[in-house]
């Protein structure tokens, strides 16, 4: 096996487990910032995945041309590069796309929640509510006279910190 097949497997591996890692765990960036005057080219491509990209490209070029000379060492170097800024761009396109699709809602006005934990002592609990398509659990607080149960289905009013049941009289 030759050294540029070894670069190939381990950074498709590191591609691999950085896309999955993304998309399942977050952003898990192994990055250091550079914060140099240069814009895109400094502190957005220098970076580990940049790393990754680069060294994919290249050695799947390399693993194409079947053999080291210089005329695929060059054209491993351009392929590289190309990787690098296609991906730059497709993940900023895609983490556009996904920041334009989330709402961040702050208030909460009347929105249906279920009771999730309650504590009569405390006055205080938990509740899911959906906020961006998902469930989220917000910390309910209730006046006295009020109790709650796990499971009951009410209203509530509040910010994504505390919500209060809306009572109607």
């Amino acid at each position: 096996m030759a050294w540029y097949e070894l670069v190939l497997i381990i950074s498709v591996g590191l591609f691999i487990f950085s896309t999955v890692g993304s998309i399942f765990f977050g952003n898990i960036d192994i990055d250091a910032d550079v914060h140099l005057d240069g814009g895109f080219l400094v502190s957005d491509v220098i970076s580990f995945k940049g790393l990754i990209h680069f060294a994919l490209g290249f050695s799947l070029a390399l693993t194409l041309w079947k053999e080291v000379t210089g005329v695929s060492i060059i054209v491993g170097i351009v392929t590289g590069l190309v990787f690098v800024v296609v991906l730059y761009y497709l993940y900023k396109i895609i983490y556009e796309k996904l920041q334009q699709s989330m709402v961040y809602t702050n208030e909460i006005n009347d929105m249906e929640a279920e009771v999730y934990y309650w504590s009569s002592a405390q006055r205080t609990g938990e509740v899911f509510v959906t906020l961006e398509g998902r469930p989220v659990t917000i910390t309910i607080q209730c006046p006295d006279g009020i109790d709650l149960t796990k499971g009951q289905k009410l209203k509530v009013s509040g910010t994504r910190k505390l919500v209060h049941p809306v009572i109607n009289n």
